[in-house]
């Protein structure tokens, strides 16, 4: 009696399963995979989105392969593992490290794996992944670090017989990575959807540490302030550069110190979110602007506002820096443009690519630049999509000073600096 008293239970459950299932928010039959796990994400763009511009790279990768002759490429840098993912699966677990704790093999039959530590597969797999088509590779921590390489012998599986290109240097297999990269420079709508949300919301936490510090605060907090109101916001600073008083006339890139600030300060970041980046950089000065800062930050204005309305599709890096050095002395500054880098491509890193003299990198239709002429102290900085007839500046805000600048009968709003 009690073992057809247990059966009876076991039945009652199974019939009853599928509506529990239901009412705790479990699927029966066809999975229904989660909008995202970043929330903010799902406020942004859509699922069907994120699948499409995904499935859209795929495509771009595998008509790579066919160009390069390749049976697949392997992916471990973490700006391509961002990239082919739509921002989904998130591979910096080393913050500092430009690797991601798992490799995505693209193959030129259609398959895509995600290679890597057990942990670090499922992780990507069963969260960021699911329902994407990417399928689990995975081994021992130490297998792909002992004789024989399981990693490689799993490419070895898929490669059949045919060259397999990678985007960092591993075992024999070719370096893709230069010509990778371009693949990553034109924006689709959904990333340009999420550009938006991180541009504006990385230059209101800027804005919000610029109209907080206080005379008497340290770089280090200042630092710390930035970092916070960025992570509040979900956000990653990936470069934090916090500068006061004679040290940023003296030096471009200022790490914080313990030097308290007097009158003038600097919030110049780099942050991520999806794996995109935005660059921006706010000043804020306690008292009237001294004469020859007002007259240096009026020129940055000015050359910024230059390279803004000459982001053209087509025209090459080299050809901004000759315009360049004609914009540096009209304004004053002869010779100026040699004393710092002056900007160039952001996307999926910092930089995807610095303008240099005679450099053939052109400028694309849907690209992201962040150009940064820097006079002795002064800059006007933001985060800008090119199109075909006009610029995009993704990082303004209504609830900063700006001054407008007038190029070819065209209006340029530059940020100016804070007076508190």
């Amino acid at each position: 009696m009690k073992l057809s008293r247990w059966i009876g239970t076991f039945v009652a459950c199974l019939l009853a399963a599928p509506a529990v299932w239901a009412q705790s928010g479990w699927s029966v039959g066809k999975p229904e995979y989660p909008p995202f796990l970043d929330q903010t994400l799902s406020k942004v763009v859509t699922r069907s989105d994120l699948e499409n511009e995904i499935q859209a790279k795929l495509e771009r990768v595998h008509q790579f392969l066919e160009q390069q002759k390749l049976g697949a490429v392997l992916l471990t840098q973490g700006c391509n593992i961002d990239w082919i993912t739509g921002g989904l699966a998130d591979g910096h677990v080393v913050l500092a490290s430009g690797l991601g704790a798992v490799s995505l093999l693209i193959t030129a039959d259609g398959g895509r794996y995600v290679l890597g530590d057990h942990h670090e597969v499922a992780r990507v797999v069963n969260e960021d992944l699911p329902g994407l088509g990417f399928q689990a590779r995975s081994y021992s921590w130490y297998e792909d670090k002992t004789l024989p390489d399981r990693k490689l012998q799993t490419l070895g599986e898929f490669a059949r017989g045919r060259e397999i290109g990678t985007d960092v240097p591993y075992a024999n297999l070719r370096r893709i990575d230069a010509l990778f990269a371009p693949l990553r420079y034109q924006l689709s709508e959904p990333e340009i959807a999420k550009y938006r949300w991180l541009g504006h919301n990385t230059a209101e936490a800027v804005v919000e540490v610029c109209k907080t510090v206080q005379p008497g605060m340290t770089e280090r907090q200042i630092a710390a302030l930035a970092s916070s109101a960025l992570m509040r916001r979900g956000i990653l600073p990936t470069v934090l550069l916090i500068g006061v008083d004679d040290r940023i006339f003296t030096y471009f890139h200022h790490l914080p110190t313990d030097l308290p600030l007097r009158k003038y300060a600097v919030v110049n970041v780099c942050a991520r979110k999806w794996g995109l980046i935005v660059s921006v950089a706010r000043f804020a000065h306690f008292g009237p602007l001294p004469a020859d800062l007002a007259m240096c930050q009026n020129a940055a204005e000015k050359i910024s506002a230059e390279y803004e309305a000459h982001t053209i599709p087509g025209v090459k890096a080299g050809e901004m820096l000759e315009m360049a050095k004609k914009w540096f002395p009209e304004n004053g500054f002869p010779g100026h443009w040699q004393d710092h880098h002056q900007g160039g491509a952001i996307g999926y890193l910092e930089r995807e690519w610095i303008a240099t003299p005679g450099s053939k990198e052109v400028i694309h239709d849907h690209q992201a630049f962040a150009w940064n002429p820097i006079i002795q102290g002064a800059l006007s900085f933001d985060t800008i999509i090119a199109y075909k007839n006009d610029i995009e500046n993704i990082s303004a805000t209504d609830d900063w000073p700006t001054v407008n600048v007038k190029i070819n009968g065209k209006l340029y709003p530059m940020p100016e600096i804070l007076i508190r």
